[in-house]
């Protein structure tokens, strides 16, 4: 029995549109294919250089301990830091923190100290931010040797860097009374010569 052709002409009709449909999808999906193709291109690998994100070059400079004459004495240093002072300034005075090469310079801050930070202000205030174990539970040290310490930092980081005006200390990212109970450190400090061992004037 054959089918009216009125119902042919539907059936025709939807089997039309139904391909209609399918192609239109099927053009929708390869074009989203070829957006994302495009907008995935192959992202260059990250580089572990240090020296060619940061810039780092050798460069001497000069750390502050204590002499056999109970003053500061400073020791020519060949480090890698950055070339921006804002990168430069807290891997200089982590240098400090590593001690003396030179035998007969004193250690001047606690073995343990760390850097947890260096920032520098627009305005020449360099604020070092101190840490660790003995610093932070309590550094039972006399006047003299807090005042090396203090100033070996404030000497440090002026040699080195001539657009600090003045030297801030934080320990523990907050502002600290003092170190070991004896140098306020509530003002910015600057250079005191009188500390200065006259060899390194």
């Amino acid at each position: 029995m054959r089918e009216p052709s009125a119902q042919r002409a539907v059936r025709s009709a939807q089997v039309t549109a139904g391909l209609r449909t399918a192609h239109c999808v099927l053009r929708t999906v390869l074009i989203a294919l070829v957006l994302l193709a495009a907008t995935c291109k192959k992202k260059p690998p990250v580089t572990t250089n240090l020296a060619a994100q940061n810039q780092v070059a050798p460069r001497v400079v000069r750390l502050y301990f204590e002499s056999a004459a109970m003053l500061l004495v400073s020791e020519q240093r060949n480090v890698q830091v950055p070339q921006n002072s804002a990168g430069a300034l807290p891997a200089v005075v982590r240098e400090l923190t590593k001690g003396a090469t030179n035998p007969a310079f004193a250690r001047v801050l606690p073995a343990d100290t760390v850097i947890r930070g260096a920032y520098l202000l627009p305005d020449g205030t360099a604020f070092i931010d101190l840490g660790g174990t003995t610093l932070t539970q309590g550094w039972s040290a006399g006047s003299h040797e807090e005042l090396m310490a203090i100033y070996s930092i404030v000497e440090t980081v002026m040699a080195n860097f001539a657009e600090v005006k003045k030297v801030r200390v934080l320990v523990n990212g907050m502002p600290a009374e003092t170190l070991a109970g004896h140098i306020a450190l509530d003002k910015p400090l600057t250079p005191m010569p009188s500390l200065l061992d006259p060899r390194a004037r």
